[in-house]
Order: C-alpha cells, then sequence, then structure tokens
C-alpha cells in the first residue's frame, strides 16, 4: 500500500465478519459476552470494510459506534501496509489488539500559571475491586467489660489494660447502658473489605462460627447487634461490636441461656484465648415489624478506584531511496546468486521490520516495567521532560523549538500491574501443583469475576506447550481419581479406574491466531472449565531460558521463563490506545529543492528516498487484578495432581 493509496468504501449492506480468506488484521472480540477465548469470535478487517473503520463520522451496526477507531486510523492502516507485504502473523499481537480500546480522551493537559502546558505522562482511569463484605474474622471473644478467657476450663477472666485488649470506653457504656453482655472484635477478611461500622446497625442478627480446636467441636451461636465502634491496636484495624447472646447450637445440642464466661462451658470454650477463640462472621437480616421505628441503612460500597495508567509512545520507521529501490530491483532480476542470498525484497525486508515491532510492542504490554523510581504520581515531575526538536538549521523561535511536551514514562506491562497487587505467585522452582490451582487460585478468580457478574463458568489459562501437556497428564490422573484409580507415592497413576475420555483439541478462531486450547470440566469449582492455551509467545520464552540456563550450566530447565497466566486476556486485560500517529516524507523532489537552491531549475531528475513514520501512543490496562493471577518459576518435568 503507498502512501497515497485509497480505500475501497463500504456499501450500505456490508457486515463485519470473517472469511475464509482474512488479511488477519485483527480489531474486534466478542470476549466480554462469553468470558473465554475459546468461544470468543474475532472480527478481521476486510478491504471492503476499511472506510467504515476509519470514518471520523457517527453511526453503528453490530461493531458499535465507528467514532471509537480514530485514535487507531493510523495504527491500522500500518498494520495493513505489513499485512500487504506477506507480512508472517504474530497471533499474540493480533489478540491483544483485537480488544484494544480507544482511551485518547483521558489525557489531561495542565494549564501553568506563568509557564507553558504540559501533559501528564499517565490517565486516571477506574480499576474495579470486588466486594468482599459477607464474613468478618473474629479476633477475641469479650465480656461487654472488655475481660477475656485465658482458659477453656478454668473460670479465670483476665483483664489486660494496656496490653493485647484496648479498653473503648464508648462501646464499654453503650454495651453496658443497652444490656449487651458480649464484644465480638472483628476484623476484615481480606484487604478488599471496608473496616466499617456501618455494617453493623442495631437490632441487627450476627451468626459467630467457632470451635474449640481444629479436631474439637463446632459452635453456631446467634447474637443481636447493640452497638459497634471502630478500634485499633498496633495499628491494626477493628470493629467492636456490643452483642447480645441469643441462642446457639453447639458440640452437638441446643446451648441455651447458658453461655457465659467463666463457667468452662461454651462461651469459655470458644471466646478463650490461644484456645480456638477464633472465628468468623456473618451478618444476617434484622427483624423489624412496619409499626416499629427503623431507618438504618447499610453503606453502599464503591468498588472502583482511580489508578494511573501510565502511557508511552512507541514508533517505527521505514526509510528507502529510489537508488536503493531500483538497484535492488535490478540484481533481484539478473543476479540469481544476490536474489538468493544477497539481500531480501524490499516487502519481505517491511514484513521483518513490522513482525519485529509487533514483537518487541507484545513484550511491552506483558513485561513493562517503570522508568524509574520517579514514576509515581507524587514524584512523576522530575521524569525526564520531553522536548520537541531544536533545529540548527532552522530558526523556527524559541517557542517551538526544543519546547517542552510533557514527561517521558513506561506503560507498566500485565506482570508488574499484577505483581504490585499480589497477584505473581513464585514457585521457585518447586512443581507446579493442580490441586492448588484449581482448589485454591482458580476458585478464588471464579468467585472474583461472579462478584462482577462476568461470565465465569469457563477460565483461560496460558502457558507454554510443555506445561500444558504436563497439566494434560496432572487432569487424566485427576479424573482418574475421581472415578476410582489410584496414584502412587510418586504421583504416578497405577490404576485408572473407571476412566474414559475423548478430548478435541483447538477451536478454529483461536488456531488461526496461533493459539491452542485444550479444556477440562472441573469438578471443584463446579460447573467451570478450565481451558489451557497456548501460544509461541509462552514457548519462545521457555525455549529461550532453557538454551541461556544450559550454557551457564544452570539445571532449571528452563523454569526461569515458564509462566502459568490466568488472565482476562480480551476483556479485562487489554491495550489502551491514547492515539496513532502515521507520516510520510519524501525528500529529493526537484521542485522543493529548486525553491532553496537555484542549481536545481535546470536538473531533469534527481534521486528521492522515503520515509514512512508510525508511532502508537498506548497503554496497558488490568481492569480487575483479582481477576487475573499469574503463577511462574515452577519445574517443567511435571505437574503433580496433588
Amino acid at each position: 500500500m503507498s502512501a497515497g493509496a485509497t480505500i475501497p468504501g463500504v456499501s450500505s449492506g456490508t457486515v463485519f465478519k470473517e472469511n475464509n480468506n482474512p488479511n488477519s488484521v485483527a480489531i474486534w472480540n466478542n470476549y466480554d459476552t462469553c468470558g473465554t477465548m475459546t468461544r470468543a469470535d474475532v472480527g478481521l478487517a476486510e478491504s471492503a470494510d476499511l472506510d467504515a473503520i476509519f470514518t471520523d463520522s457517527g453511526g453503528t451496526n453490530n461493531m458499535g459506534n465507528f467514532d471509537r477507531y480514530r485514535d487507531m486510523e493510523s495504527l491500522l492502516v500500518t498494520q495493513m501496509e505489513l499485512k500487504t507485504c506477506g507480512g508472517r502473523q504474530y497471533g499474540m499481537y493480533d489478540w491483544l489488539m483485537s480488544g484494544a480500546k480507544s482511551m485518547g480522551s483521558g489525557v489531561t493537559k495542565r494549564s501553568v500559571a506563568g509557564g507553558a502546558s504540559e501533559i501528564e505522562p499517565f490517565i486516571l482511569a477506574a480499576q474495579k475491586d470486588t466486594i468482599k463484605d459477607n464474613y468478618w474474622i473474629v479476633d477475641r471473644l469479650l465480656d461487654h467489660q472488655y475481660k477475656f478467657e485465658t482458659s477453656a476450663s478454668t473460670s479465670s477472666l483476665t483483664l489486660a489494660p494496656g496490653g493485647a485488649i484496648t479498653h473503648s470506653p464508648a462501646l464499654h457504656a453503650s454495651a453496658a447502658n443497652a444490656g449487651a453482655n458480649f464484644v465480638i472484635r472483628l476484623k476484615r477478611s481480606n484487604t478488599n473489605q471496608t473496616n466499617s461500622i456501618g455494617y453493623f446497625k442495631p437490632g441487627t442478627t450476627i451468626n459467630y462460627f467457632s470451635k474449640i480446636s481444629n479436631t474439637g467441636a463446632a459452635y453456631r451461636v446467634a447474637f443481636k447487634i447493640v452497638s459497634a465502634v471502630p478500634a485499633t491496636v498496633s495499628s491494626v484495624d477493628y470493629v467492636d461490636v456490643g452483642v447480645k447472646y441469643l441462642s446457639g447450637w453447639g458440640a452437638g445440642s441446643d446451648i441455651g441461656s447458658t453461655f457465659a464466661f467463666g463457667d468452662g462451658t461454651h462461651a469459655s470454650k470458644i471466646g478463650a484465648y490461644d484456645t480456638g477463640g477464633s472465628g468468623v462472621c456473618v451478618l444476617g437480616a434484622n427483624n423489624v415489624n412496619d409499626f416499629e421505628y427503623w431507618c438504618e441503612q447499610r453503606p453502599a460500597l464503591n468498588t472502583l478506584k482511580h489508578v494511573p495508567f501510565w502511557y508511552q509512545t512507541s514508533r517505527h520507521s521505514l526509510c528507502v531511496s529510489e537508488f536503493y529501490k531500483e538497484w535492488l530491483e535490478r540484481m533481484m532480476r539478473t543476479n540469481a546468486f544476490f536474489n538468493k542470498f544477497g539481500d531480501v525484497s524490499l516487502a519481505e525486508r517491511n514484513a521483518q521490520l513490522g513482525l519485529m515491532h509487533q514483537k518487541e510492542w507484545t513484550n511491552s504490554f506483558f513485561w513493562g516495567q517503570p522508568i524509574s523510581s520517579k514514576q509515581t504520581l507524587a514524584d512523576y515531575k522530575e521524569l525526564d521532560v520531553i522536548q520537541s526538536v531544536d533545529s540548527s538549521t532552522f530558526a523556527a523561535g524559541s517557542d517551538i523549538e526544543g519546547a517542552a511536551i510533557g514527561y517521558r514514562a513506561n506503560a507498566v506491562g500485565v506482570y508488574r500491574q499484577l505483581a504490585d497487587t499480589g497477584r505473581v505467585f513464585d514457585s521457585s522452582g518447586a512443581t507446579l501443583k493442580l490441586d492448588e490451582l484449581l482448589e485454591t487460585h482458580i476458585f478464588n478468580i471464579v468467585r472474583s469475576r461472579k462478584d462482577q457478574g462476568k461470565p465465569a463458568d469457563s477460565i483461560d489459562l496460558f502457558t507454554d506447550s510443555r506445561t500444558a501437556k504436563n497439566i494434560f497428564n496432572a487432569m487424566v490422573k485427576y479424573y482418574a481419581v475421581e472415578g476410582g484409580g489410584t496414584v502412587d507415592g510418586n504421583n504416578a497413576l497405577t490404576n485408572a479406574g473407571a476412566l474414559r475420555m475423548n478430548y478435541d483439541i483447538t477451536n478454529k478462531n483461536i488456531s488461526d491466531l496461533g493459539f491452542y486450547a485444550q479444556s477440562y470440566k472441573l469438578h471443584y469449582p463446579a460447573g467451570v472449565t478450565l481451558n489451557v492455551i497456548t501460544n509461541e509467545f509462552f514457548d519462545d520464552m521457555v525455549t529461550a531460558t532453557e538454551a541461556g540456563t544450559a550454557e551457564t550450566g544452570n539445571t532449571s530447565n528452563g523454569s526461569m521463563g515458564r509462566f502459568a497466566m490466568v488472565l482476562d486476556l480480551g476483556g479485562g486485560v487489554y491495550p489502551g490506545i491514547l492515539g496513532s500517529n502515521r507520516v510520510v516524507h519524501k525528500t529529493g523532489d526537484l521542485e522543493d529543492l529548486a525553491k532553496v537552491d537555484p542549481s536545481y531549475k535546470c536538473v531533469m531528475k534527481n534521486p528521492t528516498s522515503e520515509t514512512t513514520l508510525n508511532s502508537t501512543t498506548w497503554t496497558a490496562i488490568v481492569e480487575c487484578p483479582t481477576d487475573n493471577l499469574i503463577i511462574e518459576n515452577f519445574a517443567g518435568d511435571k505437574v503433580d495432581q496433588t
């Protein structure tokens, strides 16, 4: 595609679809509706659709509003040019770009009094979090005088002034006056939980679950909330809830009205410090008649938080001269040896350079790190300043040449964003455990996605082909054991039981992009399918690290480059495109030269050169870290079923 090429129009009946001969420029997917790459359709632009993609006018079809592609016009034109050059498809890049979203409106230009304007090197966007406020951890059960039992079998009561128990006069008075006979000190069950007393409205039921020890009897006790106040002990935030005992069941019988400290029975057993006193509480419904006063309201939580997504501009260029093109064409036409070994065609060269750029960009999307320790909201004005060109030939004016444009930052990749939020787990070369992967990590991700109303019945795990094979072997054992089979002490299958397996590998849409999937129906979490998806992006990483460690004598077997990534890739993890640009400069044109040098007025031909400059301003978006996780640095010889 030349710089001046026109793009065919789109008829009114054009439908965005894929056909048997797509040009492989992925521009959209419907991952959000199904939650997995294995079910998603990938829309691939056809030549007749390009005007609609690049148009600035309004209007919609089954892809949505055309206007959302304006920031990506130059980006997509460049992709089209590379494809017409016969560029090799790089599936990971195409899939990522199929989910790219236009975010140029998020860039902030700040006016500075007495100086020039500056552009912030980040966009503030909403990052989702999950509401996890159903369970509360019991730190201590106290009487309303803030005394706690030190033994489950004695009547000793200990008041610890200035020690483990911080006295709360407000609740002490409130609980005593209102008839509360216990105080439950609660703390958050996770960091996403809001430590608010607004949950604990007077008159509401709270259910307490506890047991004496790991092997002891279970207790289920109901209290009525009387009052609540915040408490902080050793920099840890708690909520102290004054409660009145209602009833309960424990050790196989009705507790009745006997629930007190000092008698060696129920309250003493589950409330005794260091003898099983910790437990879990959940809130129940209130019991208020329509004729009674009730005007309480629980806190409504906003699960969105504004976080900075740092962006950068990445460029690549092509520069060819008229002489080079003519010489290369002649050499390749007349010299068979040079044609085979001397150089590659311009189209092939452009295709290689384009593929290189796509790989480099994909690497930054996953692995990008902050440009320095100054890349923070507090210190970003200490980053390097981006300045316009200061020409030594043309004096355009001090306000233009060398002008400060903004601050240089790096787009922070998916890995680092998840690492900063505690979602990266380093196995330190140990074997990957299937039961931990499924019953802990996958279970938590399923709950997180369900809490947000996302599809969660099918979860994608991206990894290298060898790990996928090892997971397959572990899943065979998983199904065999579920069907009555057995494994030995070395986790080897000794009896397949009643296991019968039929499996189907791959999916048309994703195999077109170089992805291959194997799906497994899980028993826990129930109703969930795990899709293990491989791609050369992950295979190449393992191969490179295996070769590197072999040279140094390291026996890590590639564990350094081995990852299992459970990513919402295409839905909540995607590139944000803030802008794209494409400029073609042609130098050596006689008319332009004659304007500045009269000697060219008598010249009929002159060699010219063309330089095509392409840029994309982008960031990596992870909408909800708890929807994703990365397990890294695990052994490659096997995956243990347990």
